[in-house]
């Protein structure tokens, strides 16, 4: 692939022009935190009807709600695939993991370990506004950790981390008109900031706006002030954006996100970058927006100063993934998008729901997606590392495949399927890289007939380049003492996980690396854990 926009560049569908932001200081978000956020929105009469399937929260008993997961493709495809899925009966998997048959179900396993490789545990937010699921995503900069979910924004600082500042995302972004979700946050350490970025409800489902906030800290640290930037996200009357990445490179902050038409139809996905040097700064921008792209479009965390950064999606199913270059990201007046180039994988299909041991009803079953890439790539020279959850052994279990792509030639280096033990469904998984191509990923687990409920899982290669990265069974960095019951998504069938989990490279020791994921308080609370590996 090269830098030619003659062949296959894309032009963009029209401009997004933002104001330039409010200042929010620390005392205005403690301030607000004792307001009252608005009730999710309800959608009354079937799941099946256009405003659930929307993306509206669904109301669950004591007033609790659920987010619904929108597939990337038509929903009874999905439901019909699930449903298929789980019926079938589990295949014998490869050997090579199966030590972790013979791994003792303790007491131990369900709670915090520090096996080798793992540094630092810390317990994450939990179930405090009943939201359902957490979206659990985090990063590390070089004092705080920051932690983002359905609810709220959580910074611990790294040398107390039970000292943690936690504040309502309507606090935080100063928004309580709807309910906000689907967070994201990364630091960006070539310039020391922190970028926290979130979404709203629609205030009108036909008119919008629906806004999108973006917040960027003034300083290096998480617990100073930020630049609020709003953003009116339904570029086209009715639609709805949703589940959105964002990432960087070395001139532009790059968002991504999913759109469906107003009766919940997937149109794709949209992408637009802003120049570090507007955004940083507190000033106003006006950029180009691409639609109608490969959904789930992830964008990427670029580690050099290549001119291109390269995106990437993951269809439902199939035997390629979809590949982008963006050029000149920093540059709106000379901003170009190319593609998609297909990359040949091995073929794939959505995963089977994860069981959970001791509840056989197939609505007891665990959400794993619809294949997506979950969390960003990470770009280091000609190399992108990317991982998401698909089907394996004739379909019957869940697992997840990383990838390691060279964009240059469109092709593979390496790949490979993972999984925590013979009868384990592997799910919900993150990836990253350091410049060195040293790798640490993160991902949920459960092992019926061994008893094991929902577990974080990690692992990590470092001092190898990458030259033959194989995660291998992990290590558990928290269990869970039950399985989860109370988050039972109508539409599916199904009990709601993730959406979402990371790994992010610790700037003050790249051979380190912090991950958040998603893990079980009790049956009708999630809970999230946070550790260091390395």
């Amino acid at each position: 692939m090269n830098s030619d926009t003659s062949s296959n560049s894309l032009a963009p569908q029209g401009m997004v022009t933002v104001a330039a932001p409010q200042t929010r200081t620390q005392d205005q978000m403690r301030q607000d935190a004792n307001r009252q956020p608005p009730p999710p929105p309800v959608p009354p009469g079937d799941p099946d009807a256009p405003a659930a399937r929307f993306g509206f929260a669904r109301a669950r008993a004591g007033g609790r709600y659920l987010k619904p997961f929108l597939p990337m493709m038509k929903f009874e495809e999905y439901r019909n695939q699930k449903t298929q899925a789980r019926q079938r009966a589990p295949a014998a998997k490869p050997t090579q993991t199966a030590q972790a048959l013979d791994e003792a179900v303790t007491e131990e396993r369900l709670a915090p370990r520090a096996p080798a490789g793992v540094l630092t545990f810390i317990e994450g937010a939990t179930n405090v506004d009943g939201g359902a699921p957490p979206d659990t995503h985090g990063a590390v900069g070089p004092n705080e950790f920051v932690e983002v979910t359905n609810s709220h924004v959580d910074i611990f600082p790294r040398s107390n981390p039970t000292s943690r500042t936690s504040i309502p995302q309507s606090a935080f972004f100063g928004y309580f008109t709807q309910g906000l979700f689907d967070a994201r946050v990364i630091y960006d350490s070539a310039a020391n900031r922190w970028v926290i970025m979130s979404e709203a409800f629609p205030e009108s489902v036909t008119t919008g706006p629906q806004n999108m906030f973006v917040a960027v800290s003034t300083g290096p640290s998480a617990l100073g002030s930020f630049f609020i930037y709003t953003i009116n996200v339904m570029f086209n009357a009715g639609d709805f954006w949703d589940y959105p990445q964002i990432g960087i490179d070395q001139a532009a902050v790059i968002f991504t996100a999913n759109v469906f038409d107003s009766s919940g139809n997937p149109r794709g996905a949209d992408m637009f970058a802003v120049p570090k040097a507007q955004l940083y700064n507190g000033l106003g921008f006006s950029v180009p927006l691409f639609t109608g792209l490969v959904g789930t479009l992830a964008p990427t965390i670029v580690l050099d100063t290549n001119p291109n950064t390269y995106l990437l999606a993951a269809p439902p199913s199939g035997s390629s993934l979809q590949l982008y270059t963006l050029i000149n990201s920093g540059s709106p007046g000379s901003l170009a998008l190319l593609g998609p180039t297909a990359v040949p994988v091995a073929a794939y299909d959505i995963p089977p729901p994860a069981p959970q041991p001791g509840l056989p009803n197939p609505e007891d079953h665990l959400d794993t997606g619809d294949s997506r890439f979950v969390n960003v790539s990470t770009q280091v020279g000609d190399s992108l590392w990317n991982v998401h959850t698909i089907a394996i052994v004739s379909g019957s279990f869940a697992a997840p495949r990383f990838y390691q792509v060279q964009p240059s030639t469109a092709s593979v280096l390496q790949s490979g399927d993972f999984f925590a033990s013979g009868t384990s469904f592997d799910f919900n998984a993150s990836i990253a890289a350091n410049a060195s191509n040293d790798v640490f990923v993160t991902w949920s687990a459960t092992d019926p007939p061994a008893g094991i409920n929902a577990e974080i899982r990690v692992a990590g290669s470092v001092g190898v380049g990458g030259a033959g990265f194989s995660p291998g069974s992990g290590v558990v960095l928290a269990g869970s003492p039950a399985g989860i019951t109370g988050d039972f998504d109508p539409r599916f069938g199904l009990q709601r996980w993730g959406d979402y989990s990371a790994v992010s490279i610790d700037p003050t020791n790249p051979t380190q690396a912090w991950v958040v994921n998603e893990k079980i308080n009790s049956a009708a609370d999630w809970g999230s854990g946070i550790g260091a590996i390395g």
